[in-house]
């Protein structure tokens, strides 16, 4: 028997999507764009139909990425792991990982970049945890070294600490022995992933920091 189309109608859920009927009978759906192609009357072979579906997926999984994107950059990885989740075929998430990075939606440089950037301003901590957390994102070694270039550990660690400094400062130094100060301060610039020489460093720095300030004061 042919396959004939007999009907192509809208989806009540997603308006974007039509089902393909085929015999009377409910055959697959396709993207407005694709299901736009057809018309009712038409004759599909069994390779057509299979390109047609072939196409979909990747237009499905292209705007998917898209989506994805909409929250935040992505690494390479993040996406490829995104898609693979929803069950998106080898295929699909091939050609679409090429078609983000051609279109400049991907870029794992500037990625890896704008992490450093954004836990400096944010969050800061040090290149150890920095560079675990790139890793987990599937940066390449030589992006996660570029990215770190330029990134000064020591100033990062004293903007992790401003904050809590400044609610010592009001609560008063001498309340606080100098033992007690540094487990406090070493052991958070610690778990913030800073090494051990910066911690040390800044930590004393600290201690004398505030007491110049009561001085001053």
């Amino acid at each position: 028997m042919e396959a004939v189309i007999t009907a192509i109608t809208a989806q009540k859920k997603n308006t974007s999507r039509f089902n393909i009927f085929i015999n009377d009978q409910y055959a697959f759906s396709l993207g407005r764009d694709l299901a736009q192609t057809l018309i009712p009357g038409d004759t599909l072979s069994e390779t057509a139909i299979e390109a047609l579906k072939k196409a979909d997926e990747k237009d499905a999984a292209f705007q998917r990425a898209l989506y994805y994107l909409n929250f935040r950059p992505r690494s390479r990885q993040e996406i490829e792991r995104y898609l693979t989740e929803k069950k998106f075929s080898l295929e699909a998430v091939a050609l679409t990982l090429a078609r983000l990075e051609s279109s400049g939606y991907i870029n794992d440089g500037e990625f890896a970049r704008l992490w450093v950037a954004d836990r400096c301003r944010l969050k800061p901590k040090g290149a150890y945890v920095l560079k675990g957390e790139l890793r987990e994102k599937g940066i390449d070694e030589a992006f996660i070294h570029a990215a770190l270039m330029d990134f000064d550990e020591t100033r990062s660690a004293w903007d992790a600490l401003a904050s809590r400094l400044s609610r010592m400062k009001s609560a008063g130094k001498n309340e606080i022995d100098r033992r007690e100060f540094n487990q406090k301060i070493l052991g958070f610039l610690s778990r913030r992933g800073f090494a051990w020489d910066v911690c040390r460093t800044v930590c004393d720095q600290a201690w004398e920091k505030l007491g110049k300030d009561d001085a001053a004061d």
